[in-house]
């Protein structure tokens, strides 16, 4: 076992240690101004009255099934290259779940009011940011940004001590995920969804932190990254490199959660004239949204990961591609450009998605 590693778990064996229990939430009436990463305090007030009651129902059906969840705390998260039964992949798996629950739960208390869902949300933000280190592998950590959108929908409960916990935790991510050159990955892995992966992680960090350097330089990376990702005409490198329409969503995701974090600051990261390739991906990848165009996955992939998964029978990694798989990107698209707004509706976001991205869209109830 590595030193590193073994620093990693003894600091962790002691965070563990630790009581939850003795910090207290406290609300905060006059933190008008807190950080954040994509939902400012006033409007996490307001999405209660904004998101649909149907939506706001399936949100909060869906916390209460793991309300209860205990947190699933690990040393090290790891489930890129692994197949099933790998290298520990499903219980990686079950931490990168504690990270979207953070968010799910979050959200579940700010629609319902539900004690038991804030309780959830604070144990697993808590748990997470005061014991975790980082491996700065983004295909490994993309779902801290989620654990961070959790951050943003209860801190005004928290006390300064909590918050502080979660912005140096922030600040160790900024810094590693908008480092040059990367910490973690290959060359190719610069300009593929590995980096807007990092972008996004690094960008919800920064913002956290309220650190300007920071966001300027999660900005800059932005700005740097879409023109190498994205291609003439629209097309994602990843797509010609993993010929799966599959990993070109899996790039254009986070760049639309980095450019909505960026709106919700009041910056126009989408409409830079660098990132215009942006806007013309969403209009390249449409006709398959729309089920007008469709793609064998991953029959000329370059990647030999790729054929290991093709061989172990993985599903979606053989046959046509899905349209359901650009639910959240035409979602996050629509924040941009309305006219996506009826695709998206039609692909069927997940209801968190609904009422954490579109809650100023025009949804039906």
């Amino acid at each position: 076992m590595s030193t590193h590693l073994m620093r990693r778990r003894a600091v962790l064996a002691g965070l563990l240690a630790l009581p939850l229990a003795g910090l207290r939430a406290a609300p905060h009436p006059h933190e008008g101004a807190l950080a954040f990463a994509l939902t400012s305090a006033a409007r996490a007030r307001m999405l209660k009255a904004r998101v649909a009651p149907a939506i706001a129902e399936q949100v909060v059906k869906a916390a209460r099934k793991d309300a209860a969840r205990p947190v699933h705390l690990m040393a090290e998260v790891r489930t890129g290259g692994l197949l099933k039964g790998e290298g520990g992949r499903e219980a990686s798996q079950q931490a990168q779940e504690d990270w979207r629950q953070a968010r799910l739960q979050a959200l579940a208390w700010r629609l319902s009011g539900e004690l038991a869902h804030f309780e959830a949300a604070r144990q697993l933000l808590l748990a997470w940011s005061g014991a975790y280190q980082p491996s700065f592998s983004p295909v490994d950590e993309t779902e801290l940004a989620s654990l961070l959108m959790g951050f943003d929908l209860i801190q005004e409960r928290l006390n300064g001590v909590e918050r502080e916990q979660v912005r140096v935790f922030c600040r160790t991510l900024a810094q590693g995920y908008l480092s040059d050159p990367v910490k973690v990955g290959g060359p190719s892995t610069a300009r593929n969804n590995w980096h807007s992966h990092r972008i996004k992680i690094g960008t919800a960090a920064a913002y956290v932190t309220g650190d300007a350097l920071l966001v300027a330089r999660a900005k800059e990376r932005f700005l740097a990254h879409v023109p190498r990702n994205i291609g003439a005409g629209g097309v994602p490198f990843d797509f010609e490199q993993r010929d799966a329409l599959h990993y070109a969503t899996y790039s254009l995701e986070p760049l639309l959660t980095t450019s909505l974090m960026a709106q919700a600051h009041g910056d126009d990261w989408y409409g830079a004239p660098e990132a215009r390739r942006l806007a013309e991906a969403l209009a390249w990848l449409a006709p398959y949204a729309q089920g007008r165009k469709t793609h064998e996955e991953f029959a000329k992939s370059a990647v030999p990961f790729d054929r290991k998964r093709v061989a172990a029978g993985e599903k979606g990694f053989t046959g046509n591609w899905e349209t359901k798989g650009a639910a959240n990107v035409y979602l996050l698209a629509a924040r941009f450009d309305p006219a996506y707004l009826p695709l998206a509706l039609e692909l069927r976001p997940p209801a968190w998605a609904l009422a954490l991205y579109g809650s100023e869209l025009k949804l039906a109830a």
